[in-house]
């Protein structure tokens, strides 16, 4: 069962330690899901915010767009 992040913080905090790190854009919506050991975590925002969150990220050969 994914676990639920509500704030950007925790997600800051959670993007350094990713194995992966997938995008998921929607018309209404958009998700952050982080795969980090057995767990996976998912970031539910606003269909531009994940380009906003993941500019400032180092490691871009993480991050898959769906």
């Amino acid at each position: 069962m994914p676990k639920q992040i509500y704030d950007t913080q925790t997600l800051f905090e959670l993007l350094k330690s990713a194995e992966k790190i997938k995008v998921v854009k929607r018309k209404d919506y958009s998700k952050i899901k982080l795969r980090i050991g057995k767990y996976l975590y998912t970031y539910e925002g606003a269909p531009d915010e994940p380009d906003k969150i993941l500019s400032n990220f180092k490691d871009k050969d993480k991050v898959i767009y769906y």
